[in-house]
């Protein structure tokens, strides 16, 4: 039996914080190789609860990661911040390493392409410690900048896109083991549940009922990174939760959808039906923004009923004209009557968040303060959301054609933190009062 080493790397940042952050793709891969006869080890370099220095769950088992200061890179000298390894201490990730020197190959994901440098160093540090096991990248960044990855992390080889088949016929070549094709996946239904038995005490669960999205938002490399949209069967997503709930006994599940309301009758309103029949009693989580245009009345009433938690809308901006250039899914009268609907089910106006970005191409700031005062005259809550420009899309096109950032961007600088169109200085101040202004509306916000 093979064995494989899966690595989910550290976040080299300014800041970060675990809300409701798992590898989600590396598990459903874990569950995956499990199932065609493969040995799986795991290292969770974002793992909270590694260390003597455990990090304190909040609210819904969310919480701060360890945190180290590093040198900044060079790149980043001018950002007047501290930069940081956020996850377990690096002499700790080095014994799990020499613990599992025996591993055959290693598998290292990948998430924001501004986080590259925590795959850099894993890798770096797998070569010295398993010389002869091939590395092989896959995840976000990969995808999305594979040539950048080849010439900086240097892997043995890289799987670009959704993973679990790749990495079967992959390995299949690797080590000339027969792969029975009649064994693969032909629909969602098909996939084995993620192996979350490989997370160290979670505090919370995620789910994924679809992958895919068919909107193609100017701002989000989703279709760039996924399979077609597809959503699993009813009853396959609720024999998951009931899973996990009886396994676990956790009731916060955060849902990892992109486009969790689509086809909402016949897929959301029916699992939560579904959840509340079955009485889980859960709590449940959207960090992802909702499609704000699909909660009529039924579908708010079914959210409270089956424990919607954290809602978060996605608006983006009040201007109608940025709106059609964004190919967005939602219009001011939507975000009011969602609202409405969402208050009259029983929510108060201030549990409700609204993605609001900042930071675009050629976006005013008096654009962005009227779309957070127009989200503050609902009662709910403003989430600034700063834009990163994600290579492949629209928007970060658009910037390179405007001169913005040039085409051939260290992702480093693309990082949404130091809000990578600012021109100057004073454009940064702008965006550090806008997040004050965000901050002091929500704090007036009724409840």
């Amino acid at each position: 039996m093979k064995k494989l080493l899966l690595i989910n790397p550290w976040i080299y940042d300014f800041t970060a914080f675990d809300l409701w952050s798992k590898p989600l793709g590396l598990l459903y891969i874990a569950s995956m190789l499990e199932k065609f006869g493969y040995e799986v080890r795991f290292i969770d370099c974002l793992d909270r609860h590694a260390s003597v220095e455990k990090s304190k769950s909040r609210k819904y088992g969310i919480g701060k990661y360890r945190r180290t200061k590093v040198p900044k890179p060079d790149i980043l000298s001018h950002i007047p911040r501290n930069f940081a390894r956020y996850g377990i201490d690096e002499n700790y990730f080095i014994e799990l390493l020499e613990k599992y020197r025996d591993s055959d190959a290693v598998l290292i994901t990948s998430i924001m392409t501004y986080w590259y440098l925590g795959v850099k160093r894993v890798s770096e540090l797998v070569r010295k410690i398993l010389p002869n096991a091939p590395i092989i990248l896959g995840g976000i960044y990969a995808t999305l900048l594979p040539e950048h990855a080849k010439k900086v992390i240097k892997p043995d080889y890289i799987i670009t896109g959704p993973g679990e088949i790749k990495i079967l016929e992959l390995l299949s070549q690797i080590f000339d083991i027969p792969l029975d094709r009649t064994k693969l996946p032909q629909t969602l239904d098909d996939y084995p549940f993620p192996d979350f038995d490989l997370i160290n005490h979670p505090d919370y669960l995620v789910i994924l009922t679809s992958r895919g999205c068919l909107f193609d938002c100017s701002f989000c490399a989703q279709r760039l990174i996924s399979m077609p949209f597809a959503q699993r069967s009813v009853e396959n997503v609720i024999a998951e939760f009931e899973y996990r709930f009886d396994k676990f006994h956790i009731k916060d599940f955060a849902f990892y959808d992109d486009a969790l309301f689509l086809n909402k009758e016949t897929h959301i309103e029916k699992i939560l039906m579904k959840l509340i029949e079955k009485g889980l009693n859960l709590r449940l989580h959207t960090p992802n923004g909702l499609f704000a245009r699909e909660i009529d009345k039924k579908l708010a009433e079914l959210m409270h009923s089956a424990g919607f938690e954290t809602i978060r809308l996605s608006f983006e901006t009040s201007n109608e004209s940025r709106r059609i250039d964004m190919s967005s899914k939602i219009s001011n009268s939507d975000l009011v009557r969602a609202i409405e609907n969402l208050v009259d089910a029983g929510y108060s106006p201030n549990e409700i968040d609204v993605y609001v970005m900042m930071g675009l191409p050629n976006q005013s700031f008096d654009e962005v303060r009227e779309s957070m005062m127009f989200v503050h005259s609902l009662g709910a809550k403003i989430r600034l959301a700063s834009f990163s420009p994600i290579h492949g899309t629209r928007e970060f096109q658009k910037a390179v054609r405007m001169s913005y950032i040039p085409e051939n961007i260290d992702p480093l600088l693309t990082n949404k933190s130091i809000y990578p169109l600012a021109k100057n200085s004073a454009e940064i101040e702008q965006f550090q009062l806008l997040r004050t202004m965000a901050k002091k509306l929500n704090d007036t916000a009724y409840v």
